[in-house]
């Protein structure tokens, strides 16, 4: 954990001080075990699943707050299925949301696919299917989430419509790669800038921002917090929390020895994208 007492502690040790506060700043980088992922991009599947050649692409962006993931692209399925012949496309949507488990991080949710083509040369009206997403594991290693997929939905045709399903399968999804490095584009680092000020008593106030960022250092999102807090007793203890309402549920809590710089061991956390983490 990167030192955070900055001129915190040390401003309180100057006499004086206390009685006339002055605004101080620092970035904290949080601690490799506490990390935050996003999924913000694009996402390509192109595999044979079930005898089709399937093609899923689409891309998007995840709520700081909610962890969820929305977007959109298109789907293609050609081939053939229990002795029937397939050829459908259309548009895909996607709401995902990530989650831990512990020190695993879990996505669930569904792609809805809507479009038309053809079954064994009948023309469908209409096709509406979804892909339910039932806790894929993120890899951070092999820039992969993996788990069971199930497949069901309507199709429309000669003025009829039929329900159908397919069976759960393991399927891999490789996670968004913007610079094609073979590397996830999310690197699970974040910082907290905050900008403070203690009063006589020990209260601490001020403002923070809150970012996550991405294999190249550039933040997501940046989200303006407001921060509370104590020096007592020879620990500091603060809390940033999302100043609106939208990202209230973005918070960093901060516990540390003012002896020693070090964090109280599993006092510190941060909730971000769904996520949380103790530290």
């Amino acid at each position: 954990m990167r030192s955070i007492t900055f001129l915190l502690l040390t401003l309180l040790a100057i006499p004086g001080w206390a009685q006339t506060p002055e605004t101080e700043t620092l970035e904290f980088s949080g601690p490799s075990n506490a990390p935050i992922y996003v999924i913000d991009g694009n996402f390509h599947y192109d595999e044979t699943w079930q005898g089709l050649s399937l093609m899923l692409d689409w891309s998007g962006s995840m709520d700081p707050a909610t962890g969820i993931f929305s977007g959109n692209g298109d789907f293609s399925a050609s081939g053939s299925y229990a002795s029937y012949s397939i050829d459908w496309d259309g548009t895909i949507s996607a709401a995902l949301q990530m989650k831990t488990a512990g020190n695993v991080v879990r996505v669930n949710g569904k792609l809805t696919i809507s479009g038309g083509g053809t079954i064994s040369g009948y023309q469908l009206d209409r096709l509406v299917a979804d892909l339910s997403l039932t806790n894929l594991d993120v890899n951070v290693a092999t820039a992969q989430m993996s788990g069971y997929v199930g497949f069901k939905g309507s199709v429309k045709a000669l003025g009829r419509t039929a329900s159908f399903s397919l069976p759960k399968t393991y399927l891999s999804f490789d996670l968004p790669d913007v610079n094609n490095d073979g590397t996830w584009d999310s690197s699970g680092e974040w910082t907290e800038d905050i900008t403070a000020n203690v009063d006589a008593k020990g209260k601490v106030s001020g403002t923070a921002e809150f970012s996550v960022l991405d294999e190249d250092g550039e933040p997501y999102d940046t989200i303006s917090q407001k921060i509370s807090g104590t020096v007592k007793k020879g620990t500091v203890s603060l809390a940033a929390v999302g100043n609106q309402r939208a990202t209230s549920k973005v918070k960093v809590n901060l516990t540390y020895l003012q002896s020693n710089d070090q964090a109280v061991t599993g006092k510190s956390s941060v909730s971000a994208y769904g996520q949380s983490r103790k530290f």
